[in-house]
């Protein structure tokens, strides 16, 4: 008998299956190497059954950093609204930016680590840009979402508030690199103290010890 078309929420159910494959794939074997044969080996269905959900593994890929920078902006939207003051605010979205790689360190990889993969500027002109662009909105979002709060909280006007967010964004990313790669443990026996007294470091360069 041939199978049951799968309903609406079973189709999302099927591509979040999809995408989690190729994540693990990606990280294991690096972007290169990911195939639309080797995702369905993983699920136990065929190659064929993928492409009626995605075009190709660009565009896997592209789907695959929404979905992660949607879950960073979820994390901000949720630390930021269940902290109390200025100081507490900002430093929950340095907290909740570090434990966000640690805690998906498969999705950081993809998002912000990994050279050999599409990027938006590549796809102008292609079938791939209007995902491209949609993956870009959704990639700016926390990005946007610290600059306002640094403006409101910091009291920086909107180029020291970008130019703030740029370099949280870099000293942050430096932090999960080296907690992720263990290289931390080298010289600090305690990784994750170092961690949470670091976030204390960073949060006061930019809350100064009178605002509340």
């Amino acid at each position: 008998m041939p199978r049951t078309a799968r309903n609406v929420e079973e189709v999302d159910i099927f591509k979040q299956q999809i995408l989690d494959a190729a994540v693990k794939i990606v990280i294991r074997e690096g972007f290169a190497r990911l195939s639309m044969r080797k995702i369905a080996a993983a699920l136990g269905v065929t190659a064929t059954t993928l492409y009626n959900y995605y075009t190709n593994k660009d565009e896997l890929y592209f789907y695959i950093r929404i979905r992660g920078f949607e879950l960073l902006y979820g994390l901000f939207e949720k630390a930021y609204t269940a902290a109390y003051d200025s100081r507490d605010k900002i430093k929950s979205l340095i907290a909740s930016y570090i434990e966000f790689g640690i805690q998906y360190p498969d999705y950081y990889e993809v998002m912000f680590l990994n050279r050999n993969v599409p990027k938006f500027l590549d796809c102008i002109g292609t079938p791939l840009e209007v995902v491209g662009a949609k993956e870009k909105e959704i990639a700016l979002k926390p990005f946007a979402f610290v600059i306002e709060k640094l403006q409101q909280h910091c009291e920086l006007d909107p180029y020291s508030a970008y130019v703030a967010a740029l370099q949280l964004w870099i000293e942050c990313n430096g932090v999960v690199s080296l907690y992720n790669s263990r290289l931390i443990r080298e010289v600090y026996d305690n990784p994750q103290r170092f961690v949470d007294s670091y976030v204390d470091v960073i949060a006061q360069r930019y809350i100064p010890l009178d605002i509340k």
